[in-house]
């Protein structure tokens, strides 16, 4: 009798356990969105590692309606705790990105990048706090906001 009740218990905390546990992933539009390696999902569309930070934004908007000017504007105008750093064009895959970087008062290095995929816009917000490097302390929170970015590029262009 004691082991069908121990069964019970079990079969009941097997059943409920999928209300209590948090996914890492999270499915946008049909897109499986994750954070790279060491990643925790903390909140919706966010994931951290350390003082990392990558937070995913989604709009009913396609390219041909996204403004590079206006984007690019937002950006050198900075915001009540960030600094405009500097905005970029790159290649990635084959396709051209605008990055904006800015410095926050916190010393977190953020860079935001849109990526087109249909007739959505997802805008990736990626930060690294420049406080968690001994020296060289801006280039290498570059690297890692980058190397975080070009990861969920990739992420949300093939998943």
């Amino acid at each position: 009798m004691k082991k069908n009740i121990i069964i019970y218990k079990l079969l009941f905390i097997l059943l409920l356990s999928p209300f209590f546990c948090k996914s890492q992933s999270q499915i946008v539009n049909g897109i499986d969105i994750n954070g790279p390696k060491g990643f925790i999902k903390t909140d919706d569309l966010t994931w951290r590692n350390g003082n990392d930070i990558i937070q995913v934004l989604y709009l009913k908007q396609n390219k041909g309606d996204w403004s590079k000017e206006f984007f690019k504007q937002t950006c050198e105008n900075g915001t009540r705790t960030t600094d405009f750093f500097s905005f970029e064009e790159f290649i990635f895959n084959g396709d051209e990105y605008h990055i904006c970087y800015q410095i926050g008062k916190n010393k977190m290095v953020i860079g935001q990048v849109p990526v087109f995929v249909g007739e959505y816009t997802y805008v990736l917000s990626i930060g690294t706090n420049m406080l968690d490097y001994k020296s060289d302390q801006l280039n290498k929170s570059l690297t890692q906001v980058q190397f975080n970015m070009g990861y969920m590029i990739n992420r949300i262009l093939t998943y």
